[in-house]
């Protein structure tokens, strides 16, 4: 399977280097000293988990392949700029939106053909360098069909066990708004 992070600070760089443990990963960032010094070191991750994981980094779009699943991990107000550029090449996958907020699923959908996935998580970590994140809290992701695009459910399950695979924890439901909001309602009280 081949997967692209898109967005690697602190949650994308730990869904990536959990990931490679299991699958074929890339990372879509945006500056070139992260991209090399991600290719050269890959990704370190310390805290709850301990080990080091090889991905591939780009920042040249022509240059990464078509993707099995996507991971937008970019901040909710960066959606649109991150993602309309890969949208075309989830085509025959999956992408899921791992960001706070509401809204970016929607934004997902606009730009690709992909079935698109709400994912939820209470997971953080410290992003220490562009090589480098502590792992902290390790709490589930939770992810689900998002309905306009009619996300199959077994589809979801397949993207909760390659987190489960390498070493994350995820849950797939039938209907994630509920987990969603929860994470909402949590950052509007804790912000």
């Amino acid at each position: 399977m081949k997967v692209c992070i898109i967005g690697c600070g602190a949650i994308g760089s730990l869904y990536a280097a959990h990931i490679a443990r299991v699958a074929e990963v890339w990372a879509f960032v945006r500056r070139e000293d992260h991209a090399r010094a991600l290719n050269e070191h890959g990704i370190r991750v310390s805290g709850k988990h301990d080990f080091v994981a090889r991905i591939t980094a780009e920042t040249e779009v022509s240059k990464l392949p078509q993707f099995d699943l996507g991971i937008v991990a970019t901040k909710a107000t960066q959606t649109d700029e991150a993602f309309a550029p890969v949208g075309h090449l989830f085509a025959n996958g999956a992408v899921i939106s791992a960001q706070n907020g509401l809204g970016s699923e929607e934004i997902l959908a606009a730009h690709t053909k992909a079935y698109v996935i709400r994912g939820t998580t209470f997971m953080s970590g410290t992003r220490h360098s562009d090589t480098h994140v502590e792992y902290e809290l390790d709490t589930d992701t939770w992810l689900g069909p998002f309905e306009p695009t009619e996300t199959p459910y077994g589809v979801v399950q397949e993207a909760a066990a390659l987190m489960n695979d390498g070493g994350l924890k995820a849950k797939a439901l039938r209907d994630a708004r509920p987990a969603q909001w929860s994470k909402l309602i949590f950052n509007a009280s804790v912000n």
